[in-house]
């Protein structure tokens, strides 16, 4: 049973009354843009959110597993970037930087921890067990390195007029891969716009596009994608990305985004609603702090016991979460982990059960590499599906499978460059790809996890 009754809330409407010399995020606008755009969309918004806190409610303290997200990451880069790693056509390295800063801080291993700058709300501090993958195999299912390049004549997109023009092949970007099985990332290089200044990125919250749903993903600035290469400036943690999904997988952000009549900040509790799930554990706060959190940070802008939350004291303003805008954040709280599994047990399920095989090394483009003669054997671990690449330099080739106990369960006669193997109907475990060629003999161990 949901803790609170459901009303359809207006909220976010009334909220997009604050500026800032530099917005940052860029979610609330558009969504706000997109509900007004299309009232389907509204009432989307709240069913997909009724669904998912009723999962959390029933779910709440069940023992969780690790899920895991295919990621395509499309990097729209100038024409005039033709050189992979320059401008705006980042490097693999960044790809593989930005990915590893996400998943840290989704699991709670991101370099703050165990001893975080300050220890306020250590406590709070949550492992979200749920891990992105690049997708390493493509909606045909094709292998992929999960990665896609794209020229554009565009030298930058409007974070408010184009927000979506990357998002289109039409429009100078790269049409997105099903939002069912992937999670779209576009990377390209965000405009300063003139109302709301630097965007680093944005989302769209659960169902707030639910009928273009091509809109679907996250976009971020090449400058915020990652901290090395085009990202190696000042004043740039990396956590852009993570925030983003915080929004994907239904998070608000902490602070108050309302305003009284006067355009004044006024205090309120901005997550803890429908649409933001309920968020307990995370404190009431005016307005925006943009600056550093360490020991001695100490800003309290409301008081908690005015709020139905889960303080029974009032609390300092918990600036170090990744859905603050501070310039120092590391943390997930529970009840925010919670909301954010709910999504993806939820709206997002499809996505939790894609079909699409996955690269969980890190790596831009991992490769098996056999006798060093750039066969590729991939994904690995594999749901079913085996992909062996490269087999054209070579004579006579006989691929045999065995189980642990050496037992053959399945052979092939390849005559062909790519040879996919199918092993979904076999026991999840440690099976074994034995390649004969002229050149000798080698054996790839595989693990099936469907």
């Amino acid at each position: 049973m949901l803790k609170r009754s459901i009303t359809i809330i207006l909220l976010i409407i009334t909220q997009i009354s604050i500026a800032q010399n530099t917005r940052k995020c860029n979610t609330t606008f558009l969504v706000n843009q997109s509900i007004t755009e299309d009232s389907r969309n509204l009432i989307a918004m709240e069913e997909i959110a009724n669904k998912n806190n009723k999962w959390v409610d029933e779910n709440r303290n069940k023992e969780k597993t690790v899920i895991t997200v295919p990621i395509a990451v499309h990097i729209v880069h100038k024409n005039t970037h033709s050189n992979i790693g320059s401008g705006t056509n980042i490097s693999n390295a960044q790809i593989e930087d930005a990915i590893r800063i996400l998943n840290e801080d989704f699991s709670k291993t991101n370099p703050e921890f165990p001893n975080p700058p300050r220890n306020t709300f250590s406590n709070l501090a949550a492992d979200v067990q749920i891990q992105f993958c690049l997708a390493a195999t493509d909606e045909n299912g094709n292998p992929t390195t999960g990665v896609t390049r794209t020229s554009t004549t565009k030298s930058t997109f409007d974070p408010d007029t184009e927000a979506n023009d990357m998002k289109r092949n039409n429009t100078g970007g790269k049409d997105g891969w099903d939002p069912e099985e992937y999670l779209n990332i576009w990377v390209c290089n965000l405009a300063v716009s003139p109302s709301g200044g630097m965007t680093l990125g944005y989302s769209y919250l659960p169902g707030s596009v639910a009928w273009q749903m091509w809109k679907d993903g996250l976009v971020v600035d090449f400058q915020f994608f990652g901290t090395v290469g085009a990202a190696s400036g000042g004043g740039n943690d990396g956590s852009t990305t993570t925030h983003e999904i915080g929004h994907y997988l239904g998070l608000m952000h902490t602070f108050c985004e309302s305003a009284d009549n006067n355009g004044n900040p006024i205090c309120c509790d901005n997550d803890d609603n429908n649409w933001g799930g309920y968020v307990d554990d995370t404190p009431a706060s005016k307005d925006i702090y943009w600056g550093s959190v360490n020991a001695s940070t100490n800003n309290n802008t409301c008081n908690d016991l005015s709020y139905s939350n889960s303080f029974n004291t009032n609390v300092l303003d918990m600036d170090e979460n990744f859905m603050a805008y501070s310039s120092d954040v590391w943390m997930f709280t529970h009840d925010q982990s919670a909301v954010m599994n709910g999504t993806m047990n939820g709206y997002r399920n499809s996505l939790k059960n894609s079909p699409a095989s996955v690269n969980c090394s890190g790596a831009v483009g991992i490769d098996n590499v056999l006798d060093n003669n750039q066969i590729r054997i991939y994904p690995n671990p594999t749901k079913g599906k085996i992909l062996i690449q490269n087999l054209t330099n070579f004579q006579s080739e006989n691929i045999v499978v065995r189980n642990i106990l050496g037992e053959i369960i399945l052979t092939n006669q390849n005559t062909n460059s790519l040879l996919s193997l199918d092993l979904s109907l076999f026991e999840n475990g440690v099976y074994f790809i034995e390649i004969s060629t002229a050149n000798g003999k080698r054996i790839e161990k595989i693990i099936l996890t469907k």
